[in-house]
């Protein structure tokens, strides 16, 4: 090797090492394309994208409102679960749900009373004062009339002379309120919220009518359907601790109160298919680590809310309600308390036999009419746009493609099923995940009554009855149509 060679191949090895060329090109691809769309709208008020998106999700909440067999008003968490067993969000869109609920409600998509009242009655005004028409109030006291001597036979009877318990009933949400209380309106239990911890002032609520019940003769009962978390499972194990530490104050003992949780329940969550949300947060943010709890269920928790899913879910929470207070009421209690309030209203007959109902609603309707009642006009309901899903079937082996525009979209497992919208277009898609279909394989065949399998080469035996006929081959599993040639 003479000294020229020597010296090119040392500077040959020293720029391998410091700029090393690759022995194949090096292939660059073209970035994936954006996912698409989430259905429910994400930005914030000002943006005019936002705010048409804002307009399409209110409608199609308005007609899925207007499509409810129950009238029962959901907070806005109580939508979330809705719409995720309608299936048009998961469980990762809950805030952004809550948050466009709230924004269109701001805008007007939606009525501002749209959600279920607040229960805090110190954020409701109080004394208002608001002129009225003379015939207006004469109606309304034609009206309390009406309800007076309705509820007449009601408001006089005792349902509970003669009975073993007195029933009344806690729960975690405000939500569970406008379920349960039509089903205990008709057993005469008093039912609260104590939107978490029970506050002192409930605990002394509690206290006089546990108290009064005593006096009575009765054994108290206090049914609570809390979260199922570990901080909803700790609260009502201990509300009894918690009731005894007002003791000073109230100067009544909880120890003779039976309290019974009659929710929500493990068995009930999965015999129901109500959603588990798969971390341990609190309201606050911070992560409970209750290692009992989860040693038992897992990272995972579910809200008393999953209740409103649908209208099965619905009824399922109505008759865990019923079965809760007939636990201790008795199947027939609904029955004892017709009889009893039957007694009260015949005790009453003198009163409602007396002229003076007659001659104070003759009276009223004459002065109303003389004062000119006007009838107001009935509001038109209002055209619901609603707009219809476009069924877009993936394979997880391509990009997807809009139908209406052939935008391409990325998508995951995660994606299947979901309804999303087009980036470029906004067109209301459902992801479909599309089995892979097997092709037939045309199979040309003469007599005699065997052929080869093209696949496997093996035999395959075959006569006249399945011409045309879709067949497997029994080695390797390769579908095929017969044709016999001549036939």
């Amino acid at each position: 090797m003479n000294r020229n060679t020597s010296i090119g191949v040392s500077m040959e090895k020293a720029f391998d090492k410091i700029l090393p060329i690759p022995k194949q090109p090096k292939i660059y691809r073209m970035p994936p394309p954006d996912r698409p769309l989430s259905w429910v709208p994400h930005g914030s008020i000002g943006d005019l994208n936002y705010e048409q998106r804002l307009e399409s999700f209110a409608n199609e909440v308005l007609h899925i409102e207007s499509q409810k067999t129950s009238r029962i008003k959901y907070s806005s968490r109580g939508w979330c679960y809705l719409l995720e067993g309608l299936g048009k969000i998961d469980k990762g869109e809950f805030p952004a749900c809550q948050k466009a609920i709230n924004d269109s409600r701001k805008l007007g998509f939606l009525p501002i009373d749209f959600v279920a009242e607040d229960q805090d009655q110190t954020r409701h005004f109080k004394g208002i004062h608001v002129a009225s028409e003379p015939h207006v109030q004469l109606s309304e006291l034609k009206e309390d009339v009406e309800t007076m001597l309705r509820d007449l036979p009601s408001k006089t009877t005792d349902y509970w002379t003669g009975e073993q318990y007195y029933v009344m009933m806690c729960v975690e949400k405000g939500d569970l309120i406008n379920l349960f209380k039509p089903v205990c309106d008709q057993y005469h239990v008093p039912i609260v919220s104590s939107k978490g911890w029970a506050p002192i002032l409930l605990r002394g609520h509690i206290a006089n009518l546990c108290e009064r019940a005593e006096g009575n003769g009765l054994t108290p009962v206090l049914l609570l359907f809390y979260d199922h978390d570990p901080a909803g499972l700790k609260i009502t194990r201990t509300f009894k601790k918690n009731l005894s530490d007002c003791e000073g104050g109230t100067g009544w003992s909880p120890e003779d109160l039976t309290i019974e949780r009659f929710g929500l329940d493990a068995d009930d969550i999965e015999r129901y298919g109500l959603m588990w949300i798969e971390n341990l947060k609190t309201s606050s943010g911070r992560t409970s680590y209750d290692y009992q709890y989860i040693e038992t269920y897992g990272h995972r928790k579910c809200e008393a809310n999953a209740l409103f899913k649908n209208d099965d879910t619905l009824k399922a929470g109505e008759q865990i309600c019923r079965k809760a207070i007939e636990q201790f009421y008795g199947a027939d209690a609904l029955e004892r308390f017709r009889k009893k309030e039957e007694a009260s209203r015949e005790k009453l007959k003198d009163v409602y036999a007396n002229p003076v109902w007659k001659n104070v609603n003759e009276s009223l309707d004459q002065i109303i009419k003389e004062l000119g009642s006007k009838e107001k006009p009935e509001e038109q309901p209002k055209e619901i746009a609603v707009e219809n899903e476009t069924m877009v079937f993936i394979d997880n082996k391509y990009y997807g493609k809009c139908p209406k525009c052939h935008t391409q979209f990325s998508y995951t497992e995660k994606d299947y099923g979901r309804l999303v919208r087009c980036r470029g277009c906004h067109l209301l898609m459902r992801l479909q995940f599309k089995e892979a279909v097997e092709k037939e394989l045309i199979l040309d065949v003469t007599w005699p009554e065997t052929a080869e399998c093209p696949r496997c080469r093996a035999i395959l035996v075959y006569n006249e009855s399945q011409h045309d006929k879709l067949g497997r081959c029994e080695k390797c599993n390769l579908l095929f149509r017969l044709k016999i040639k001549g036939l």
